[in-house]
C-alpha cells in the first residue's frame, strides 16, 4: 500500500473537481439531469485510478533527465517491517554479496583473504539472470511474504503510472526475469558505488549488448533504512549528476536508439539537446550516427556520417567525438558523454562543466526515481552503520537486433 497520505491527495483534487461542477452549474440543470450527476460521481470515483503517483513536476524532472525524489512515500510502520524482513533474511543467509561496491574492489585487489562481505553490498533478488530462476525475495515460505508482495503490488502501479505518464508504453508489462529487477540491498558500514548510469546502448556493450530481449528505462529505489538516520554521521547518500541546464526534450532513447550524449547550451541554440545514437543505418547493426531532434520534434538532424561502433564507441572520449565524428566544429565542441568511457585520456580531459551535483540523502521512506540511461550517479560511502533500500529498474523492450557486419 502506498502512503496514505498520497491516497488523501488524490480524494481531495476529485471533491474540488466535483464541488466545482456543482456550484458553478445553473441549479435547473442539476435538477433536470440527476442521472447524469450520477454517472459523473461514479466516473469521478474511477477517475481517480489514472492520477499520477507523483506530482506532475516530479514526472517531468524525470522525463527531462533530472531525479525525482518524493519524501514520505512509504509510512515509518510500512518501512520498519520491510527493514525488519531484509534484516533477517540477510542474517540467514539468504543474500548474495556481489563485491561491486567499493569497499569489495579495493579489499579484493589488496587482499582477498582480508575481504569483510559485511562491509559490502549484499542484495535479495527476485530474480537471478545468471541462473534463470526466481530468486528468495519472490519466495512463499521465506520471511514476511505478505509484507513483500505488497511491496511489489505497489511498485506495480508505479511501473503502470509511469508507463503511462512518460509515454513509455511498453513499461506496463507482466513481472519476470526479463523486464522487471527487484531486490532488497544492503550497503555495509565503507561500502559504496563509483560513478556509473545503469543502461547503456547496445552498440556500446558490444555483441553482448544484443543478449537480453529487454533493457532498464526507469530506475528507482526507496530508501528502508531507520528514521534516525543521520546524513552528515551515517553518510551513504545517493550523488547524481544533473544537467545544470533541463534538457529542453525527452531523455533516454528515441525509437529504441538510445541516448549517448548531450549537445549543452550556447547563446545562439540556448538549448541542452540530448543526442542519441542509431546503431542500425542501412539495417546493419554496428553502422551509426549520432542525432538530435529537430526543433518541431518531427525529424532526427544527424550530427554525423556514417561509423562503424568498433572501436569508434569502445576507445574514446568527448574530445575524440568532438573533433573526428562530428564534421561541424560549433556542433563538435558542445558535445559530451552522458557517461565517457573510462580511461586515463578521460581522467586527463577533465569533466563535464554543464552538470551539477545533486545529493540526495537516504531517509527512511523516501522514493527516488530517475532514467537509467541519462543520469550518472554514484553511492557515497555509508559511514558506520548499515544501508538498507528497495530497488530496481523497469525495464522496456531492446531494439530488435538486425543483422551483423560481417568479419
Amino acid at each position: 500500500m502506498m502512503c496514505v497520505c498520497y491516497q488523501k491527495r488524490s480524494q481531495k483534487r476529485y471533491h474540488i473537481l466535483y464541488n466545482n461542477f456543482y456550484h458553478t452549474c445553473p441549479k435547473p440543470f442539476l435538477q433536470a439531469m440527476p442521472h447524469f450527476i450520477a454517472i459523473l460521481a461514479v466516473y469521478t470515483i474511477l477517475s481517480a485510478s489514472a492520477l499520477s503517483i507523483l506530482p506532475d513536476n516530479l514526472i517531468n524532472t524525470i522525463d527531462k533527465g533530472g531525479i525525482a525524489v518524493l519524501p514520505n512515500f512509504l509510512s515509518p510502520s510500512q518501512v520498519s517491517r520491510l527493514r525488519a524482513d531484509a534484516s533477517n533474511l540477510y542474517h540467514d543467509g539468504y543474500f548474495t554479496v556481489d563485491a561491486l561496491a567499493g569497499y569489495g574492489a579495493k579489499a579484493g585487489a589488496r587482499d582477498k583473504s582480508n575481504f569483510d562481505p559485511s562491509k559490502d553490498r549484499a542484495v535479495l533478488p527476485a530474480y537471478i539472470p545468471s541462473q534463470k530462476k526466481n530468486g528468495p525475495f519472490v519466495s512463499g515460505t521465506l520471511g514476511d511474504v505478505d509484507g513483500r508482495r505488497q511491496l511489489t503490488s505497489t511498485v506495480a502501479a508505479l511501473r503502470s503510472d509511469f508507463a503511462r505518464s512518460l509515454g513509455r508504453p511498453g513499461l506496463d508489462t507482466p513481472d519476470g526475469g526479463d523486464n522487471h529487477e527487484l531486490s532488497f540491498t544492503r550497503f555495509g558500514p565503507g561500502a559504496m558505488l563509483a560513478r556509473h548510469v545503469d543502461e547503456h546502448h547496445e552498440e556500446v556493450k558490444g555483441r553482448a549488448g544484443w543478449s537480453r530481449p529487454t533493457r532498464r528505462s526507469i530506475s528507482w529505489l526507496i530508501y528502508l533504512n531507520e528514521e534516525d538516520w543521520d546524513p552528515t554521521s551515517d553518510g551513504g547518500h545517493l550523488r547524481t549528476y544533473e544537467r545544470k541546464v533541463s534538457s529542453a526534450y525527452s531523455v533516454g532513447s528515441r525509437d529504441g536508439d538510445l541516448q549517448l550524449g548531450w549537445l549543452v547550451p550556447t547563446t545562439n541554440d540556448p538549448k541542452e539537446r540530448p543526442v542519441f545514437l542509431d546503431g542500425r543505418r542501412g539495417g546493419i547493426s554496428g553502422k551509426c550516427a549520432l542525432y538530435i531532434d529537430s526543433d518541431d520534434g518531427g525529424r532526427k538532424l544527424y550530427l554525423t556520417k556514417e561509423f562503424d561502433s568498433d572501436p569508434y564507441l569502445h576507445l574514446t572520449s568527448d574530445y575524440f567525438v568532438q573533433n573526428l565524428l562530428i564534421k561541424d566544429h560549433e556542433l563538435g565542441t558542445r558535445f559530451h558523454y552522458v557517461e565517457q568511457p573510462k580511461s586515463k585520456l578521460t581522467e586527463y580531459l577533465g569533466v563535464d562543466v554543464g552538470e551539477q551535483i545533486k545529493d540526495v540523502a537516504p531517509l527512511v521512506g523516501t522514493l527516488v526515481v530517475f532514467d537509467s540511461v541519462a543520469l550518472p550517479h554514484e553511492v557515497m560511502p555509508t559511514l558506520t552503520r548499515e544501508r538498507w533500500a528497495a530497488s530496481g529498474w523497469f525495464h522496456e523492450e531492446q531494439q530488435p537486433c538486425c543483422r551483423q557486419i560481417l568479419l
